[in-house]
Order: C-alpha cells, then sequence, then structure tokens
C-alpha cells in the first residue's frame, strides 16, 4: 500500500503537531514494512529533520526541484498530481487539513482536521487563503479525520458532511496511541482496496 502525505508539518513543524504527524508516519513504517510505503512531500525540509526517516526503507521524501524551488507552495498545491500518478498512489492523506487542487480521480483522499481555529495568523491575506484551502479540502476529501468528537461537532457544524467525518483520537489534538496508528492504517487499506 503507497500512501503519499501532504507531509509539511511532518518535514517543518517542531511543535507538537508536527511530532504527532511524524510519530504517525514513524509508527506506521515500523510495524508495516511489508505492506506500507510512504511518500512526503514537502516544500522543504528543516535541517533538524533532514535525516528524520533515512533508516526508513519503506519511506522517500521529496521536494520541490528545478522550476518548482521558485514557488514550493505553488508545486506543493498545484504540482503534485504527475508525481501520484507515476507512483501510482492509491491513498493521499493532508496531514495539514489541505489536500493538494486537481488531485486525480483514481486517488483516495483523507485529511485530518485538528480543528477550526486559524493556524496562519501571520496575515489576513494568510487568513483568507488559509480558510479557502481549508474549505476545498473539507469538500474534495474522500474522508475527513477528526482528531476528537468536539472538532468533529465543529465541522458539522460548519457545514461539513457528517457522513464523511470519523474521529480518530482521544481528545487530546496532540495525542498519538497505538490504537490510533492502526485505525489510520486500516482506513488507508479500506481506500486502496
Amino acid at each position: 500500500m503507497l500512501v503519499g502525505y501532504d507531509a509539511n508539518n511532518v518535514m517543518r513543524n517542531s511543535t507538537e503537531l508536527g511530532d504527532f504527524c511524524r510519530g504517525l508516519v514513524e509508527k506506521m513504517a515500523q510495524r508495516h514494512v511489508s505492506d506500507y510505503r510512504a511518500l512526503l512531500f514537502s516544500t522543504r525540509i528543516k535541517s533538524a529533520y533532514k535525516t528524520y526517516f533515512t533508516s526508513f526503507a519503506n519511506v522517500s521524501t521529496f521536494v520541490p526541484q528545478g522550476a518548482g524551488k521558485l514557488m514550493p507552495s505553488m508545486w506543493l498545491r498545484y504540482s503534485l498530481n504527475p508525481w501520484l500518478q507515476f507512483e501510482k498512489v492509491k491513498v493521499f492523506h493532508g496531514l495539514n487539513g489541505e489536500l493538494p487542487y486537481r488531485i486525480g480521480r483514481d486517488v483516495k483522499t483523507i485529511v485530518t482536521c485538528y480543528g477550526l481555529e486559524n493556524h496562519h495568523k501571520t496575515s489576513l491575506l494568510d487568513s483568507l487563503m488559509w480558510k479557502s484551502r481549508m474549505r476545498y479540502s473539507f469538500r474534495a476529501s474522500d474522508v475527513i479525520v477528526a482528531v476528537s468528537d468536539e472538532v468533529k461537532r465543529q465541522l458539522v457544524e460548519a457545514g461539513v458532511n457528517g457522513n464523511k467525518v470519523i474521529v480518530i483520537g482521544t481528545g487530546n489534538p496532540y495525542e498519538l496511541t497505538d490504537q490510533m496508528v492502526e485505525q489510520y492504517f486500516e482506513l488507508y487499506k479500506k481506500l486502496a482496496e
């Protein structure tokens, strides 16, 4: 099973959110060596994480090359579809609650939502763009994973289709348990079939 990830949080975020995302990929790679492969797509890799996954044969990282380096966010949002088709990715997981635009129809999509608060508070434009990307991801995804019942309630109240929201979490948005890793793996398997 091949899973692609929007891995900006995995490769760049040094907060609890980054730890959660790295932990999910790491535990999945350790437990499912023969039946799981991860492709991590990130606009750049923070120096602290350049070698984080090098010991895992089933995890590969990708950053923009060539012209993609000029506008890495555009590369991540608009240019992944050829990569996903070439690699034959069947499941794509937006770990930061976002998906690339125009992702292929044969790729099943998941986004994880940690809450509806605005993570991009640097400017009004950033805030508006973040909200637009989030709304698109909720509409386009096949499954939305809420990290708690409270986040699911917020999503439904915000107009998200409750039938595609599932809860995988403990109530603490950054706690990752073994049970949660297995729930994500079973979700990947179900979507890949």
